[in-house]
């Protein structure tokens, strides 16, 4: 993820254009995709990224093996990739072992903006 995320913080009641899509936008774990711009949160705050800054975008699946004190479990954390038109990246965290909600997020965006490029280069 990007070191410097305050120049894509969410502030509500700035833009009533983007506070409307951010009340109508559905929930697909921590990401909320509108209709010209894609939310998401990390920690306490909520972050926005206009689709025209948007040049690929796609899923990443990171297994992680947690240890615990009687054995271990694996997780797969789901991460929405935005490869920015600047040549940046931004991992947006979906969650962990929401596989079908990931993949729902990824398909509504293509069926939603086929003007932008899926999948990884």
């Amino acid at each position: 993820m990007s070191a410097n995320l305050k120049p894509y913080v969410y502030k509500k009641g700035v833009d009533p254009a983007l506070d409307a899509q951010f009340s109508a936008a559905e929930a697909y774990g921590w990401v909320k995709p509108g209709q010209t711009a894609v939310f998401w949160k990390t920690g306490l705050r909520w972050y926005v990224i206009s689709l025209s800054q948007v040049e690929r975008i796609f899923r990443r699946v990171v297994p992680v093996h947690g240890k615990l004190c009687c054995g271990g479990n694996c997780f797969l954390m789901e991460y929405l990739v935005i490869v920015r038109k600047d040549g940046g990246e931004l991992e947006l965290y979906i969650g962990d072992d929401i596989q079908k909600k990931a993949a729902a997020l990824l398909e509504f965006l293509k069926q939603s903006h086929p003007e932008l490029a899926f999948g990884k280069p």
